[in-house]
């Protein structure tokens, strides 16, 4: 429906593209009954309408679409007519607009849809918002009443605003399924489906480009709706119309606007009878002031904590056995192990199943439902890289990106270290003009190429540089080196300033051989957000406990361990806002994902002074144990959280008659986990509570007064 603001001449008794007969349709026009700007202006046709007719004759029958005849553009009155049922006019009719709600007729109940998402128009509510219903009597005549009221939102701001949400207060729907009865004795009633739950209480209006070249503007104004933002050239205030279902925000609603920049500012409207919304009625709510409520302070200095499990020995196909390391026994560390290593197809489909996942584990052992880090770290060791690499497909080598994109540390000894580059430097190359022995199978996880050593069955020294960060952890005796690291084809690093930010972390000591004086062992972090990359020339991880290897072995696992990814916020919460987290892996929505088991989902929200009446509310949506959490200025991890609920009840609520203000952090994690017996025949065979893989389904809530 075109704008209120804008009178349009009509073109006089046009042809209807070549039908003489079709239905003449009125709209009824708004009514003085509240305080608006909108009071008494006509409402008009505009291009593009449809409206579904039924015949009461047939109360079964789907609606019949009938288009406006585009010569009625911006009229009180149009013709609407079909390209085969023209003569319904001749019998009794209910009608809709528009078409595009249509549920369907029963007997004499239409049934229609509200949308949930509105589109800007300028001086009126946007396009297929507006709901009426007409009665036909057979004189092709149809009369059209309004089913909604609206409510005007009049914002000032030097900002580009993108979308505008009306959330009610009560416990009522905004949008969805409703019913009315065309049996009305004098206007028509909209009855909304209950019960109303919170998705339905939020309407979305969305400032659309597409509605760029379809605005009716008043004169001397411009308008300019690009990439989704709204902006006006000499224009400082905009006043967006909500179509409400009448009825409704009589117990109060919030107005919550968002800008193009990530800002945002929340208006209430308390309890009070004069914001129920009439029928064909419009309430103008108090116009406000923009003023940027987006103050919550994220911290980038705290690094994830809630794992399943601290290590993951990767012992796949290809790989050597060593199911059991030492240094998980001396740092006390919860492991699994992938035990695939032997090159044939029973192995290879284990591995598949455990690396890249199936129906019960979408995305396998590595991750999450959301693509995060299941365990703090992996470790790769020694093997055939040729082998090993394409053993883990392309999926699967994907999945070990996303570990370590996602914050998952990677630990590697020879073989894991060439898996963990992105190629090899032939003998008699350099860096600058290499001649590279690329393959498919190798991750890049360092971004460089690596050098083979050569050394079979040989037992260089590893020198400790003065500056090396392993020394926080271990001094080595004192003497800056590490005696005799069995080294097998491993490789070595002498193109480390390829790739900038790599950490040198022991250097070998093997004179006469071509490795001497280059890096053994690397490391790299890509970033705050990642795990760190550690890769090792040789294989300090077979030693017993007591000797200079294990201690290497155990410094370099508790740098990993040191160095996951930061925690990360879901998304900031406002005031009111409901927020689903019902995604799967395969919905690839990582910021609606469900949580998995003993992950923890972290929100924030900025806590306004003078707040009060404050609710955090959890609700689990399918039977796990799932702990809500909060803390002030900080994540709200297991050990760092203020208040709490862990119990077993699918809702959790934490409450507060006030609150200090400021930036306040939820924590919510799945307590649920499985079982692992570790001595199956490939190290990882779980049972228990295997939905838990897939992840735990939840809506999480903050309000306050």
């Amino acid at each position: 429906m075109a704008t209120l603001a804008m009178v349009v001449g009509c073109k006089p008794d046009p042809q209807l593209n070549g039908a003489e007969s079709g239905f003449t349709a009125s709209l009824e026009p708004q009514q003085p009954l509240s305080r608006t700007s909108l009071n008494g202006y006509q409402v008009l046709w505009s291009a593009g309408d449809t409206i579904a007719v039924y015949k009461v004759s047939d109360p079964g029958a789907k609606g019949e679409p009938f288009g406006l005849n585009p010569a009625d553009d911006g009229c009180p009155e149009g013709r609407f007519v079909s390209e085969t049922h023209n003569d319904w006019t001749q019998s009794p009719c209910y009608a809709l607009y528009p078409s595009a709600a249509d549920g369907g007729l029963s007997g004499s109940t239409l049934s229609v849809n509200l949308p949930a998402e509105q589109q800007y128009r300028k001086g009126s509510f946007g396009p297929q918002a507006g709901l009426a219903v007409a009665r036909g009597a057979g004189d092709g005549k149809l009369s059209f009443n309004n089913l909604c009221g609206l409510l005007a939102v009049r914002v000032t701001a030097a900002e580009a605003i993108t979308e505008v949400r009306l959330t009610t207060l009560g416990e009522e729907a905004l949008w969805g399924p409703g019913t009315v009865d065309m049996t009305y004795a004098e206007k028509p009633a909209l009855v909304m489906a209950a019960p109303a739950d919170d998705t339905r209480k939020t309407l979305t209006m969305k400032v659309d480009e597409n509605l760029a070249q379809g605005q009716v503007l008043t004169p001397g104004s411009t308008v300019d709706i690009t990439g989704g933002t709204f902006t006006g050239a000499g224009e400082t205030s905009w006043t967006f119309y909500f179509v409400v279902p009448a009825g409704t925000l009589a117990q109060g609603f919030l107005v919550t606007i968002l800008t193009a920049d990530g800002k945002f500012m929340q208006q209430y409207a308390v309890a009070a009878a004069a914001n129920l919304i009439q029928r064909s009625c419009c309430t103008e709510m108090p116009g406000v002031d923009f003023n940027n409520q987006a103050e919550v302070e994220i911290r980038t200095d705290v690094p994830n904590k809630a794992f399943y499990k601290d290590f993951l020995n990767e012992d796949g196909v290809g790989l050597s056995d060593y199911k059991t390391l030492t240094v998980t026994n001396r740092l006390h560390l919860t492991t699994e192990t992938v035990y695939t290593r032997t090159n044939d197809a029973a192995n290879q489909a284990e591995q598949n199943r455990l690396l890249i996942g199936d129906e019960n584990d979408e995305n396998g052992i590595l991750l999450y439902p959301d693509g995060e880090p299941r365990y703090r770290m992996m470790y790769v060791n020694g093997g055939q890289s040729y082998t090993h690499g394409p053993s883990l497909m392309a999926a699967g080598r994907e999945n070990f990106r996303k570990f370590v994109y996602g914050g998952g540390s990677y630990l590697a000894s020879c073989a894991g270290s060439y898996v963990g580059s992105l190629g090899i430097i032939e003998v008699g190359t350099t860096t600058s003009n290499p001649a590279m022995m690329a393959y498919n199978g190798y991750i890049g996880l360092w971004p460089g190429l690596v050098d083979n050593t050569g050394l079979t069955n040989a037992y260089p020294d590893y020198i400790i540089p003065e500056n090396s960060p392993l020394l926080q952890y271990d001094n080595f005796g004192g003497d800056f080196r590490v005696d005799s690291i069995k080294q097998w084809n491993g490789p070595y690093f002498s193109g480390y300033a390829s790739v900038p930010g790599t950490e040198v972390l022991a250097i070998f000591d093997y004179p006469a051989y071509r490795c001497h004086n280059h890096p053994s062992i690397i490391s790299y972090k890509p970033s705050p957000f990642c795990g760190r990359i550690t890769l090792i020339g040789g294989h300090p991880e077979q030693y017993a406990d007591g000797l200079e290897g294990a201690d290497l072995m155990d410094a370099l696992t508790r740098y990993s361990l040191d160095h996951v990814g930061i925690a990360k916020i879901k998304g900031i919460l406002r005031n009111g806002e409901l927020r689903a987290m019902t995604k799967s892996t395969s919905d690839d929505d990582p910021a609606h994902a469900k949580v998995g088991d003993k992950q923890c989902h972290h929100f924030a929200f900025g806590l306004p002074e003078g707040a009060r009446n404050i609710r955090v509310r959890l609700e689990v949506l399918e039977d796990f144990n799932v702990s809500l959490r909060l803390a002030k200025g900080t994540f709200a991890f297991a050990e760092d959280a203020q208040y709490r609920v862990e119990n077993g009840n699918l809702v959790k609520e934490i409450t507060f008659d006030t609150l200090e203000a400021g930036t306040w952090y939820i924590g919510v994690q799945c307590e649920d986990t499985v079982t692992n017996d570790a001595s199956s025949t490939y190290g990882i065979s779980y049972s228990g509570k295997i939905a838990a893989l897939n992840g735990a389904p939840y809506t999480i809530k903050v309000t306050w007064e």
